[in-house]
């Protein structure tokens, strides 16, 4: 097998381990999600200032996450991956069901466009770093609420 090839096929296992990642947290599959993390891998959300380093505040976070959203959709701009890195970009629609997460000073009850792009970086068909770039926009807000929709977006 050739440099590209092998490039080629370890590309394609990273994005079918990003999808089933944002599969998994829009399942909520926690147990799923942490056997797709490295034992050191880190994870964040600089937009709210956050670094996780442990499954156990991996696991939290999310179940926090899951408490504070109602999720209504979930549309798939964008996916790639190479041989190191892979992308999702997404747009969920969701409430707000509470005011306890951290770094985010929405009232509850306030409907969300959130435009979320996660890059995981990859090490062995595994996720050893997960960035979640998100802007949490009230929805329908004629400034914030403004995207550009590729052709080629999907319902997920």
């Amino acid at each position: 097998m050739t440099a590209a090839a092998t490039a080629e096929r370890i590309a394609a296992e990273n994005l079918r381990v990003a999808v089933e990642h944002v599969d998994g947290e829009k399942d909520l599959d926690l147990d799923g999600l942490m056997k797709l993390y490295t034992d050191d891998v880190v994870w964040e959300e600089p937009a709210r200032g956050q670094v996780l380093r442990t499954h156990e505040d991996i696991r939290s976070a999310y179940l926090q996450l899951a408490a504070s959203f109602q999720v209504h959709s979930r549309t798939v701009l964008r996916r790639l991956a190479t041989d190191t890195w892979a992308l999702d970009e997404a747009i969920w629609q969701a409430t707000l069901l509470d005011d306890k997460l951290p770094g985010l000073n929405l009232p509850a009850g306030t409907k969300l466009s959130i435009r979320k792009l996660t890059l995981f970086e990859m090490r062995d068909g595994r996720i050893c770093r997960e960035i979640n770039h998100i802007a949490y926009r009230p929805a329908g807000d004629p400034v914030l609420d403004h995207d550009d929709i590729p052709p080629s977006a999907f319902l997920a």
